[in-house]
C-alpha cells in the first residue's frame, strides 16, 4: 500500500490540513486534505506556500 502524507500547519485548537484541488485553501478535516505519496512531494508542496503560514509535511497514519 503506498504512503499518504498531507501538508498542515498548527492553529491554536489543532491542525489544519492544505485542501484537496485548492491552490492555498486550508480545511480542518483531514479527509478532504490534499495527499501526496512520499513526504519529499508533500514538503515540496509546503516548502512552495508563502512563508508567513509555516506548514510541513506530515504523514497520515492509516486506521487499524
Amino acid at each position: 500500500m503506498a504512503s499518504s502524507v498531507v501538508v498542515a500547519r498548527s492553529k491554536p485548537d489543532g491542525l489544519e490540513y492544505l485542501a484537496q484541488g485548492a491552490r492555498i485553501a486550508w480545511t480542518e478535516a483531514s479527509d478532504l486534505a490534499q495527499h501526496f505519496e512520499t513526504v519529499r512531494e508533500a514538503t515540496r508542496a509546503a516548502m512552495r506556500l508563502p512563508s508567513r503560514m509555516r506548514a510541513f509535511a506530515l504523514p497520515v497514519q492509516p486506521d487499524a
